[in-house]
């Protein structure tokens, strides 16, 4: 570009933003004064060539600082920025800057994905690369980042948007791990919930930051996708169900019951299998809402009592059948001992000779595993 065939002064223009970029730590109040009052002066052509000019310029330690200061005076948005690199290999490495230190730049790419009409699917899927290459590196260290765009997000974003960036956070969430099959789910529960807990923090901390006022529109989507058919990303499906439950508000509690109660309602109704497996798997997660593993226990048992155990109350004897069939068919997945045992203990009225097969089928399939626990545990202790 040839600067000054625009202006006498551009070419100082360019210059100077060059020295800009160039600086990891901005000068003096007075020189960042002037390079302020250098850009207010643009005539509209000049505006254009200086966003162009920008973009063709090589990231440097003081690019986004700079980009920032285009984007308040109106000359160049990051929206602009990021599409006109969107070919480029650079792109991910300047977005994961972003989400690190300028949350600004970041609100302005949320915001035009969720309202822009022409170029919103373009930026959704790159914000989702973007979310994907955090998440997994925070999968394999948690100390890589303390996620404090999620607060920013927050403070700047309307409802709307901020609704919208949920969306693409449980979608790249529960994609981060597929499951052969939902057998893989139950025998995998606790050691799923304890990972989720002591290990992928950062689960929590956007669950308690970037959901409370989400609550219930976070439930919503993460219900609807786990029903759809050949749904295999169980792992995060009850780790987030989990986070949310345990940071949930008073509502948000009476929503999961509610949804809950209707869930056992439509399963007995059509007699699905697999809705059935989906409706104990929500159910446990739900009730793994504190850090307490005897109280997460307590709490499945009550809720078991009062949806599975009193179900004769809700449901017509036929549908009751129903049900009790699909926990027999369920049995030969439970591998975890003290689930089972919450089952044996127990009481479903109003008992007779469906209740009491299950019963001890029950029993025996506890048994199996406890021998098997028994068996492995000598295994080890001969190694």
């Amino acid at each position: 570009m040839n600067c000054l065939n625009v202006s006498n002064s551009f070419g100082l223009i360019c210059r100077a933003i060059n020295l800009q970029c160039d600086l990891q730590i901005p000068g003096t109040t007075e020189s960042q004064e002037e390079f302020i009052l250098l850009l207010n002066y643009l005539s509209a052509k000049e505006r254009l060539l200086v966003a162009k000019y920008f973009c063709q310029l090589p990231a440097n330690v003081g690019s986004f600082r700079v980009l920032g200061q285009l984007q308040q005076l109106r000359i160049l948005t990051a929206t602009e920025y990021v599409l006109s690199k969107q070919q480029s290999d650079q792109l991910q490495v300047d977005l994961i800057i972003f989400l690190e230190s300028q949350h600004e730049l970041l609100s302005n790419l949320f915001l035009s994905a969720a309202f822009d009409s022409e170029y919103g699917m373009i930026l959704t899927s790159i914000l989702i690369d973007a979310l994907r290459n955090l998440f997994m590196g925070l999968a394999r260290d948690p100390k890589i980042s303390n996620l404090s765009y999620v607060t920013a997000l927050c403070q700047s974003l309307p409802s709307d948007a901020l609704g919208v960036c949920v969306h693409m956070h449980l979608g790249v969430l529960l994609e981060l791990h597929e499951s052969t099959e939902i057998g893989e789910a139950f025998a995998n529960f606790s050691a799923w919930i304890n990972e989720g807990v002591d290990e992928l923090t950062f689960i929590r901390t956007i669950a308690s930051k970037l959901l409370p006022k989400h609550q219930l529109e976070a439930l919503n989507y993460l219900f609807k996708q786990s029903v759809e058919e050949n749904f295999k990303n169980w792992k995060f499906y009850i780790i987030l169900l989990q986070a949310i439950a345990s940071c949930g508000q008073t509502e948000t509690q009476t929503f999961i019951k509610k949804y809950l109660k209707s869930r056992l309602i439509h399963t007995a109704t059509i007699g699905c299998f697999s809705s059935f497996l989906h409706f104990l798997l929500t159910a446990r997660a739900i009730s793994a809402n504190t850090m307490d593993v005897q109280q997460n226990l307590e709490n499945y048992a009550l809720w078991y009592k009062q949806n599975i155990g009193e179900m004769s109350y809700a449901l017509n004897m036929d549908k009751f059948h129903v049900v009790l069939n699909m926990l027999n068919d369920s049995l030969h997945l439970e591998q975890e001992v003290a689930y089972l045992e919450i089952h044996v203990a127990i009481a479903i009225a109003p008992g007779g000779k469906l209740v009491q097969a299950y019963k001890t089928k029950c029993r025996t399939h506890l048994s199996q595993l406890k021998a098997d626990a028994k068996r492995k545990g000598a295994v080890i202790e001969l190694d």
